[in-house]
């Protein structure tokens, strides 16, 4: 055996030891709830405007791969998947209320530049305002003015600590180790939750669609709105 395939060989185990201690080790019932409930948003979207499936496809296969990831012990990977995740869903919602400027971004292969913090402070994305045109009764459940909006830059700005590399969101600062660590799985799992709940929130709003337990349940993450 090569050096090269005897290295992988040692990486694949020491990843598939650490899968087996975060199964061990934790409760996942509530995340692999949330990602069903990943996919029913995605199916109700999707039933409401098939022109937009094409992120709802990345968005899906994006977060099974990074949930294997966070499982697997690859933790920062797993939390800079979830920004990607987050800006593609936004994308989704942007794009569903701007039909020319998707069509540019389909048939002339746009850059894909419309990122959370730039659609938020140029197009009122989910501030209070914007969520009044299509969702009537938002001041009566948002627990805060501009809750949603707040509470999306909150989520996003973390993601993107952890991704430009902020020195306390590092995982290897102190040693170079592939292992199983409850903490920083816990740190995952906290960002993945806020991320599918925003999803979650950017759903229920856009469509005024309150109709589904476990898409409200997902919702409450965020404690964003006042909803049974």
């Amino acid at each position: 055996m090569s050096y090269t395939k005897h290295t992988l060989k040692l990486f694949s185990k020491s990843i598939n030891d650490i899968f087996d201690k975060t199964l061990s080790d934790n409760d996942l019932s509530t995340v692999l709830e949330y990602l069903n409930t990943l996919i029913e948003i995605n199916d109700r979207f999707v039933t409401k405007d098939k022109e937009l499936d094409f992120f709802w496809n990345e968005i899906i296969s994006d977060t099974i791969s990074l949930l294997h990831c966070g499982i697997s012990g690859q933790y920062r990977l797993a939390i800079t998947g979830l920004r990607n995740v987050l800006e593609l869903a936004c994308s989704a919602f942007f794009y569903l209320d701007h039909k020319i400027e998707l069509k540019l971004f389909v048939n002339e292969n746009f850059k894909a530049d419309k990122y959370v913090s730039f659609i938020v402070q140029e197009y009122n994305f989910f501030k209070t305002n914007y969520i009044n045109t299509f969702c009537e009764n938002i001041r009566t459940i948002q627990t805060l003015e501009n809750s949603v909006s707040s509470y999306l830059i909150l989520t996003y700005g973390k993601l993107c600590d952890v991704v430009h590399g902020r020195y306390k969101s590092l995982t290897k600062a102190e040693k170079l180790t592939v292992e199983y660590s409850k903490v920083q799985f816990k740190k995952f799992e906290k960002s993945y939750k806020c991320t599918l709940g925003v999803i979650a929130t950017l759903y229920v709003l856009r469509f005024d669609d309150f109709t589904s337990i476990e898409i409200n349940s997902l919702v409450k993450e965020t404690s964003t709105l006042n909803i049974i």
